[in-house]
């Protein structure tokens, strides 16, 4: 494994290169992969990208969710599944759980008019794991500079970036 770390003024960043076979590694990949699967499921646009989201308490998954699903217009999928997990019997698991992204989270009010980056903050999630920081197509995103100085731990599982990017290929090409 390849780790760079750098820490902030409050959070700190690591970067995962690759698969060391390592149980952390291992269950952060196992949650990416899932995640992968809910962005799957969000219907293409040509103008957003497709983002799949769990939130987990050690290993328990106490919600999902995806970019535009049905019963949820105009949410991101990280707002959809902190949603979920406020409005479900396990919320009192929320705080302090870890959010897997397939994507950066949001930090823009260009983007959304609450960024996924204040909904995080504002749920008490720890820490967040993303498969791959968003492309600079539609904004300059600053997501995880924005978790890190809510004192929260981004993990960038760079190795996975090529599956995360897959349900956005049409954006990339």
């Amino acid at each position: 494994m390849t780790v760079d770390n750098s820490s902030r003024k409050h959070g700190s960043f690591t970067v995962i290169r690759c698969d060391d076979g390592s149980r952390e590694v291992e269950k952060h990949t196992a949650f990416i992969r899932l995640a992968i699967m809910q962005a799957n499921m969000a219907l293409p646009s040509d103008t957003s990208f497709s983002t799949g989201v769990l939130v987990v308490n050690g290993t328990h998954v106490v919600a999902e969710g995806h970019s535009r699903e049905p019963h949820t217009p105009g949410l991101h999928a990280a707002v959809v599944a902190i949603n979920k997990a406020r409005q479900s019997p396990q919320r009192r698991l929320l705080r302090g759980a870890t959010l897997y992204t397939t994507m950066e989270p949001c930090s823009s009010d260009k983007v959304s008019k609450t960024p996924c980056t204040r909904h995080i903050i504002e749920a008490g999630i720890a820490k967040v794991v993303i498969g791959v920081k968003e492309p600079d197509s539609f904004v300059d995103c600053k997501g995880v500079r924005t978790l890190q100085d809510a004192g929260i731990h981004v993990v960038h599982m760079q190795f996975l970036q090529e599956e995360c990017l897959r349900p956005n290929i049409h954006l990339l090409t």
